[in-house]
């Protein structure tokens, strides 16, 4: 029965020091498809919360040869972080389209994913890391 114990409390520090609080996400984070810088998140904590912008390159369908043809700046609404994830909104260009819901998770400490959960079937899900 102590054993038990003993494993239970070590498997539970463990999680507690892998888990990530808001402010461990403040930084610079970028992301790439094709080759190309498609993501960059910024976030920072100014007003005591953490809020953030979100840039989307949008990137050519051009298989040979891959560029950035337009950039996207948004500001991150409705942000909520809870462990290694956060989440958040931003408006659409056509503003009478429901904003995009992101979801994005911490794969490490300096690693994350970020998906588009509305953005259709074919929404890619994109590696990110912290930069310096």
């Amino acid at each position: 029965m102590q054993e038990t114990f003993c494993s239970l409390l070590i498997a539970a520090t463990a999680l507690a020091a892998q888990s990530s609080s808001p402010s461990d996400w403040i930084g610079v984070w970028q992301g790439e498809l094709d080759g190309q810088p498609s993501v960059t998140l910024t976030l920072a904590k100014d007003s005591g919360t953490l809020e953030g912008t979100l840039v989307l390159n949008i990137i050519s369908r051009d298989s040979r040869s891959p560029r950035i043809v337009a950039h996207e700046a948004h500001v991150l609404l409705q942000m909520r972080s809870q462990g290694d994830s956060i989440t958040f909104q931003v408006k659409r260009i056509d503003r009478s389209a429901e904003p995009m819901e992101f979801t994005v998770e911490r794969t490490a400490a300096d690693a994350a994913k970020i998906h588009c959960l509305n953005c259709g079937d074919d929404a890619p899900t994109v590696e990110m890391t912290k930069l310096d």
